[in-house]
């Protein structure tokens, strides 16, 4: 999946990528074309490099050498299209022999600064010889125009058609053709250093992204995550957009420890707003952030590269083929059991299944789910209000209420002592509270029953 599907999902992957500071155009298109990856060893790589990176932004003496760098960066233009036609064989103009000069100028004035800020930069190649060729006169501008140095019987027409009170037609015609001459062999000679060229503009754009994501890092209080075969688990998990909207409003977000193991669901109980959406669409967020090597929002993590992710969230109802919401969320489960015989490979985070249901079928839908979920040893949570049963998997509530207060951290619970907060919340909501006593003198009655 690439990064650009994923900023679509209505899990905050936008919000991200909105305060994501990039320089470039060509980093940004580079970034949201990016397949989400799921190879450790490059998983690694990328975190070593995130991480030198923010070591290097923690050195007061660097900070003024990030700022002239990312300056620089605002230079670089996305000329795919001028390097494509180039390796095609078209004959470039005098726009694009520009473009070409100002990248070679670029990368080879920012190779020294990168040098010396960091080591775990990707490498620049060395375009002297492209400045050269487009630079014939040394003068190191970011301009281009058919120089008389390229051709010294050019040279001389020009200085006749300068000389004469009247326009020329032939001689124009004649520095027409030498111009066309030039830019023809000029495209030859460009056309050996095309690898260079386009590893210098990829290059550039992943240094961009780089300085970009370790900035994300510290604004956002992220952290880089120890990388997983078997267990993910967070310590302080929180969400970042909302997060950041409590902390204008004064309040604070309250970070919360969850784990998920192959051999044991999670299943994560309690009422409605008692914050369990919220945990699961950040899992999700995290997830994704991980696996396209962003530093992630808790104070510790240790992950599991998946590579399927099944977050199912939401009304799903379908009108266009006529599925309710019902039928649609269990089209999707279908569609997660399927894949499952094929690979373990897959991260499930299911937020209420079975919801609209009744909630004698409900229950027994969403036990005899956990079971199979467990057999095929994937990681999974699943959070639901009904009180669940199922053997082998592994239970937590939210604390709830405590000194008139809600408080979301995950505890571990079993079935006696399953969570009723909806009460609660309805009172802390200012619902009529002569119907909330009649509903406690009810829950009491049938606590009794039971």
């Amino acid at each position: 999946m690439k990064l650009r599907t994923v900023t679509e999902l209505p899990i905050g992957m936008r919000s991200l990528f909105a305060n994501l500071e990039l320089s470039s155009s060509i980093s940004t298109h580079i970034l949201l074309e990016r397949e989400m990856s799921v190879s450790i060893s490059k998983l690694a790589s990328t975190y070593i490099q995130l991480e030198e990176t923010l070591n290097s932004l923690s050195l007061a003496d660097n900070y003024k050498k990030v700022s002239q760098l990312k300056e620089s960066l605002f230079g670089v233009r996305d000329i795919r299209n001028t390097l494509n036609a180039l390796m095609e064989g078209k004959i470039p103009d005098d726009i694009e022999l520009f473009e070409i000069k100002n990248l070679a100028l670029l990368s080879d004035s920012l190779i020294p600064v990168i040098r010396i800020f960091s080591d775990s930069f990707p490498k620049l190649p060395d375009l002297s010889d492209v400045v050269t060729i487009l630079d014939p006169e040394g003068q190191r501008i970011p301009s281009f125009y058919i120089y008389d140095s390229y051709d010294s019987e050019l040279s001389k027409l020009r200085k006749k058609l300068k000389s004469l009170e009247f326009f020329d037609e032939d001689l124009h015609s004649r520095c027409s053709l030498i111009e066309d001459r030039i830019r023809k062999e000029l495209g030859n000679s460009l056309k050996g250093r095309l690898p260079d060229l386009v590893k210098a503009l990829n290059n550039l754009a992943e240094i961009d992204i780089i300085i970009a994501k370790a900035e994300l890092v510290r604004k956002w209080n992220l952290t880089i995550p120890a990388i997983s075969k078997e267990r993910t688990s967070y310590q302080g998990l929180f969400n970042p957009e909302i997060s950041s909207a409590l902390s204008l409003q004064g309040l604070e977000y309250q970070p919360v420890d969850v784990s998920l193991e192959r051999e044991s669901p999670v299943v994560l109980m309690g009422a409605n707003m008692g914050g369990k959406s919220v945990t699961l669409r950040t899992l999700v967020l995290s997830q994704y952030m991980f696996q396209f090597g962003f530093g992630v929002p808790a104070r510790s993590a240790e992950i599991v590269p998946v590579h399927f992710i099944h977050y199912l969230s939401g009304d799903y109802q379908d009108v266009n083929k006529g599925l309710s919401s019902f039928a649609a969320e269990m089209r999707k489960i279908d569609n997660l059991l399927k894949q499952s015989t094929e690979t373990a490979s897959i991260l499930a985070l299911l937020d209420e299944p079975a919801r609209t249901t009744n909630p004698y079928e409900g229950r027994v839908l969403v036990e005899s789910l956990i079971t199979m979920l467990k057999s095929r040893k994937l990681l999974t949570l699943i959070a639901s209000h009904y009180n669940v049963t199922a053997k082998g998997c592994f239970k937590l509530r939210v604390r709830g209420f405590v000194n008139g207060k809600m408080n979301y951290e995950l505890i571990h619970t079993d079935d006696s002592d399953a969570p009723r907060e909806a009460i609660n919340i309805a009172k802390s909501l200012g619902i009529d509270s002569e119907w909330m006593e009649e509903a406690s003198r009810l829950l009491d009655n049938y606590k009794e029953t039971i």
